[in-house]
């Protein structure tokens, strides 16, 4: 935990910022924020809200599902769309194996994020927008399983 940082950061999960409406929603995140006394108690009308965008989420009649095949791109924007992976079985041989590459990206022009995404990721400038690096962390990006 960076000094000075609590355990845990609040912010809305929509935010109207520079003519965008962004999402920041993780009901994990939300959820486990709960076990620290300090954090805002969820109401029971907040726990109504997150279960009726979880729902509305879950409308076969609002969501799009989608068969990646080898070699598909899926590009999302985590901030416009609520974007999940249902669960699969994976081949037990190594040559058969899911393999799947997920790369985050701040293009030159994006998208403006409200100043409080700051709490979640460690910034909103543009191309410096989070992920997780730790000591001796390798980036890299296999191309083959294994």
């Amino acid at each position: 935990m960076p000094d000075g940082k609590a355990p845990f950061y609040e912010a809305p999960v929509f935010n109207a910022y520079c003519g965008h409406v962004s999402v920041l929603y993780s009901r994990l995140h939300i959820s486990s924020a709960q076990r620290f006394p300090e954090a805002r108690r969820l109401t029971a009308e907040d726990i109504e809200a997150l279960d009726m965008l979880v729902e509305l989420a879950g409308d076969t009649e609002l969501r799009l599902d989608m068969d990646l095949m080898p070699g598909d791109i899926q590009l999302l924007h985590n901030h416009t769309i609520l974007h999940a992976r249902s669960a699969y079985e994976d081949w037990p041989e190594p040559e058969r194996k899911r393999h799947l590459l997920r790369l985050w990206l701040s293009p030159p022009g994006a998208r403006p994020l409200p100043p409080v995404f700051a709490e979640c990721y460690g910034s909103t400038t543009v191309g410096d927008r989070g992920g997780i690096i730790c000591n001796r962390t390798r980036l890299h990006a296999p191309l083959t399983p294994g």
